[in-house]
């Protein structure tokens, strides 16, 4: 599923995405910094590129010691496992500094261009795939046969982040989110020929979390897609290398498409980062059912 933003520069990058970074005000304690730092413990920056396609990717790079990651909590008033809601409004709701969206979920209706035939929104319930906690509760069982794409799960233990194949995540978590294809594990790249081989291969909208082994350091990447001339979106393939040059070993791909949502706190007000595509409408967001969010620690 799954703003238009008005370009400040393009930067030509290689196929390993050399930074180039968002603009700011610079500091002499900056030097070979990345990024704009939004919150402690969070910077984020924007990656143009034109070879072999013309892409936009937004990075999210989070120092865990300076923040944690948790999951929608779950809802049942609108009957199913949760209400569905905007990233934005998700973040905004919560006091939250930044988040994505995350899981495929259902019921699911993508709409006529600009039109308000979808489901679900804002307001309406929805079901995720696969297995997901939220502060401890389970908010979906597992369900290995509900979505294959469904391959793999983030768990979520006080500083500590991994990702695991399957929908368990072994023990006690206080958050988890099942998503997938899994991209990297331990560096290697997955193969995703079980899916066909153009599932690998067609370039979209993206969402998907990277985890650095060697430091605790994850990073939020969310691909602009379906505008041309602005960003086709990513393959699977050209999302791996993303991950590999920002220096991840562990990868997974969450909802992307339509879904496919940045959204941060800036200067005390949450926007949004990146430029969705809901309807096929630069810039509108789509409701979605869960979100990864980020809270910068006391």
């Amino acid at each position: 599923m799954n703003r238009r933003s008005t370009l400040a520069g393009v930067c030509l990058l290689t196929l390993a995405l050399t930074a180039c970074a968002t603009p700011r005000a610079q500091h002499p304690s900056d030097a070979g910094v990345r990024g704009e730092a939004l919150f402690p413990g969070g910077r984020y920056w924007r990656e143009s590129r034109t070879d072999p396609a013309a892409m936009q990717v937004h990075v999210l790079e989070l120092d865990l010691r300076r923040v944690r990651l948790e999951l929608t909590a779950g809802d049942t008033s609108g009957g199913r496992e949760h209400v569905a809601q905007t990233t934005s409004d998700y973040a905004r709701r919560n006091g939250l500094a930044a988040a994505v969206n995350a899981s495929y979920f259902t019921p699911f209706k993508g709409g006529s261009k600009g039109g308000e035939d979808y489901y679900p929104h804002a307001g309406d319930g929805a079901d995720v795939s696969g297995a997901a906690i939220a502060f401890g509760q389970v908010v979906s069982p597992v369900e290995p046969d509900e979505d294959e794409r469904v391959n793999a799960i983030v768990c979520i233990r006080a500083a500590a982040v991994t990702i695991r194949d399957g929908q368990d995540c072994g023990g006690p978590v206080d958050h988890a989110v099942s998503a997938g294809p899994r991209l990297l594990a331990d560096g290697q790249a997955r193969s995703f020929e079980a899916f066909g081989q153009a599932y690998g291969e067609n370039r979209h909208p993206r969402t998907a979390l990277g985890l650095d082994d060697d430091a605790p350091r994850a990073w939020l990447v969310v691909v602009d897609g379906r505008q041309a001339g602005y960003s086709e979106g990513a393959s699977l393939a050209e999302l791996i290398a993303i991950f590999r040059a920002l220096g991840a070993e562990q990868a997974i791909n969450l909802d992307g498409g339509g879904s496919s949502t940045l959204a941060a706190r800036r200067d005390g007000e949450v926007v949004v980062l990146n430029s969705p595509i809901h309807t096929g409408v630069p810039g509108r967001e789509r409701p979605s059912a869960n979100h990864i969010g980020v809270r910068v620690r006391p």
